[in-house]
Formats: C-alpha cells, structure tokens, sequence
C-alpha cells in the first residue's frame, strides 16, 4: 500500500476513534490514555482531541455541547474545523468498540510510520548535508535513533513487584525462601497502616478517598520514606497497593525494598558483597515481598489522564486496592493547553483531580512533593507555604506530612545550594549511618497536627520509630 493511502485511510480511522471517545462510556479513557496529540494527522481531529483532553482534565462531562463551547469560546477553533456539523460527522463514525479498537490500531501505526519516515528522513538529509568523517558512528547513531521510535510502540503498564524481586533475587542467585512474620497492625489506626504506631497515632492511618501530600526537599528520603509506607501497609493489608515511580525503574525500586526489607547494606547489597546470613534474611525477605501485591508503574513521563486511568483499570482488576503512591507531583503532565498557564496553575489542576480521583476510587493517594529552596534558608523546620509551585496543594490536601533532618540543614550550602553529601553513604554496617528524622504532620483535615520522631537508617532505606530502634540491631 502506497503512502498516501495509509495517511487517508488513518484520517478516517482518527474520525471513527474520536467518535468512539465521544459516544462509549466504557472504553472512552483507554482510548484517550491510549492516544497522543501528534498521533493525529488531520488538523482538525488535533484540535478535536485537545479539546477532549481539556475536558477531562477540567472534570467536565465529554459530550457534543461541552466541546463545542470548548472548541470555540476557549480554543477558537470551532469554525476551523468545520463547525458543528464536523462534531456530528465525527460522532456518526461510531458503529461499536470492536472497530473502535480496530481504527486505533490504524491510528497508532500511521502515527508511527510517519515519526519512523520523519526519523530515517532525517538520517538521509544529515548525511547529504554533513561531512561524516565516521560512517560506521553515524550509522549507529541513526539506529539508536530509529529504535528509540520503534520502542515507542511500547504501551507501559504496571508490573508487579512479585515479578521485579523475583528477577532482582535471581541475579543475586537466591534459590531458598524462608517465612517471615510481617509487621502487626496497632490499635491506633482506623485505615490502612503507616507502619509506626506513633505516626498512626496522629492520622489514623490513610483514609479513604485522601490525598496526602509528603513534602521534602531532594535527598533528605522521600522515595526511602515513601518505599517504608508501601512496604509496611502491603504487608500488613495483604492487599493491592499501586506505586507510580516517575524517577526509579523496577528493578531499582525493588533493591531498594529487598534491603530493606531484608536490613541489608545496600553498598553490600549493589557489590554482591554477602555474608552467609545476609543470603538468609534475603531469602526470608524476598518470600514476603513475592507474597505483596504491590504494582509498579515506572514510566518516567506521565500525564495525568494515564494515571488516572491506569489506576481505573487496576481498581477494576484488583477491588481491594488500598492505596496510591506517586513519586513525584512535580513531574505529573497534562495534556491542558488553555494558552499561557503558570506551573502553579499546572499543579493546582494536578492536585485537584488527584483528590477527586481519590475520592472516586475510595482509596488514598499519597503524593511526594518537593519544597521550595526557600525551605533550605536556616534551619527552620518547614511549613504549609513551602509547598512548591501551588498553594492549592495544601488546600487539596487532606493531609500534609513534612520529613525534616536537621543533618540536612547543616549540610546545605551557604545560599540555595543542595547538601554536600550523598543520602546514601557507604559504611561496614547496616545501621552505623543513623539520621534522626522528624515527620511533620502540618495538616490533617480529620484529626490531630504534631510531630513523630524517627530514625532513617540510611544504608538500608529504612524508618524505625526511636523507641524500638534497639530492636533493630
């Protein structure tokens, strides 16, 4: 097939997606997570699928009326596209969700055909144009740049973390699993565990339907902090617990829980560097986290429409989900385009539609956040209006929790610089590198603000509450 008859065939198939979008409930947010704006080739059907996005990302109900007043009061495009009667051509393509998803294969294949064409074209121009003095360099640079288009064919979804131990185990050559009893629940919590009697003590544990809000600045252990929580609660709970991790991969995220879990070095733990008891608490370790039910999403870019409807599926899939986790709020996207919007704009849709989505689940999300430089000034412990880029945030938010080590302060550079030392650092011993950390609870709508004093054992990632941290070693 020439060309030109794939583009004119896709045109139509972009009609028939779109009208799908607008006409079945049931698979109306596949199809848009599912989608890109530069999928699109029509003009018209760009501007379409904008507006859809906007939409959605507004809490608005996706129909004809609501896009026109979008398409032309906000976007003022309306009469470029054909006007009203262009929404009802596209609304009369939908003859049923089979070919629906028959069309988006033809959309998804144009619209890499045409980045692939785009790509090689490229790699034509650049070797006409520029004196290659080593052919075989440029050619190897012209397939990485292919492949990184072929790989986009790749739709991300969430692998378990059952699944990531057992591969981080295996390269670690770990044959045997022992029993170990997880961490019991305490009489304070009235939802899903923190793990720490004395936190739960303040917040009850997470509720459903809450969006939480952990602040801090970089390196002080929020991803170490928030890897605690979702250890503790999936052990405890035995329930599904979603983790979306826009800045680790799997595999990393799951060496990290493994020395923890297993209290394990994690220098010794990269190296390979085993005693023959470390072996054993791995085995032991490794058992109990292959029976969570703890599901990764390590895409590194995500847009707000794909989590919201990822977490759709699973809920669906899995109904006794418990609890969200995103790290972090700051590299959430979305697809809004209603001129020119602030970041705090930006963040303040993400964290509103994040609360709804919370409430709509009937689960908690807790959210990693980071605080503005300001915080870093003194040693002050931080506070709400620290809260980057939104204050909408703290007024979201159901609960607001901040992690604050003096050591931190003490190691900020003078002005706004970031600490000099590494959050991790290298040491013998599991607990010999041991941070007294405090966990702020600023806000919390439905129950007390105040204080919990931990330790962050820093080379294994993990929290413990200071009164039992001689139970540790």
């Amino acid at each position: 097939m020439e060309e030109k008859e794939i583009f004119t065939g896709a045109i139509e198939a972009e009609k028939s997606v779109l009208g799908a979008i607008l006409q079945s409930d049931d698979i109306r947010d596949e199809l848009i997570s599912s989608l890109e704006i530069d999928d699109f080739s029509d003009a018209r059907n760009k501007n379409v699928f904008q507006a859809i996005n906007n939409l959605m990302t507004l809490g608005n109900n996706i129909d004809v009326p609501n896009l026109v007043s979008q398409l032309d009061t906000a976007m003022k495009v309306l009469d470029k596209i054909g006007g009203v009667n262009y929404l009802f051509e596209i609304v009369e393509t939908y003859i049923g969700d089979t070919n629906a998803y028959h069309h988006l294969r033809i959309v998804k294949d144009a619209s890499l055909a045409r980045r692939l064409i785009k790509t090689m074209q490229g790699c034509i121009d650049g070797f006409k144009k520029e004196k290659i003095k080593d052919v075989s360099q440029y050619v190897a640079e012209c397939e990485n740049k292919v492949l990184q288009v072929t790989q986009a064919r790749r739709v991300a979804e969430f692998v378990t973390a059952s699944e990531t131990v057992g591969q981080v185990i295996g390269k670690l050559k770990i044959t045997k699993n022992n029993e170990q009893e997880g961490p019991r629940a305490n009489k304070y919590c009235v939802g899903l565990t923190s793990g720490y009697e004395s936190l739960d003590r303040l917040t009850q544990g997470w509720q459903k339907g809450n969006f939480i809000i952990v602040g801090a600045r970089p390196s002080v252990g929020k991803t170490a902090l928030s890897l605690n929580l979702i250890l503790n609660a999936a052990l405890q709970s035995r329930k599904t617990i979603a983790f979306f991790s826009l800045e680790m991969d799997a595999e990393s995220i799951c060496r990290r829980l493994v020395s923890t879990a297993a209290k394990i070095n994690s220098t010794a733990l990269a190296t390979g560097n085993l005693s023959a008891d470390d072996w054993l608490a791995l085995e032991v370790a490794s058992k109990d986290l292959k029976a969570t039910k703890i599901y990764i999403d390590d895409t590194s870019s995500q847009k707000l429409n794909d989590i919201r409807t990822k977490c759709k599926k699973l809920k669906a899939s899995h109904p006794d989900l418990s609890a969200v986790f995103i790290d972090y709020l700051g590299l959430i996207t979305t697809n809004v385009k209603l001129g020119e919007v602030s970041k705090s704009v930006e963040v303040g849709e993400i964290s509103r539609s994040l609360k709804a989505l919370a409430r709509e689940l009937e689960v908690p999300i807790i959210c990693l956040c980071q605080l503005s430089r300001s915080n870093e000034k003194g040693s002050r412990l931080p506070i709400l209006s620290d809260l980057r880029d939104s204050g909408s945030i703290e007024q979201d938010a159901d609960q607001v929790l901040f992690i604050h080590r003096d050591d931190y302060q003490k190691q900020v550079k003078t002005g706004e610089g970031q600490p000099q030392q590494p959050a991790v650092q290298e040491s013998e011993g599991p607990f010999d590198v041991a941070k007294p950390t405090k966990i702020i609870v600023a806000k919390n709508r439905n129950g007390k603000t105040g204080q919990v004093d931990l330790h962050f054992l820093m080379n294994i990632g993990k929290f413990v509450e200071i009164e039992t941290r001689g139970e540790e070693y």
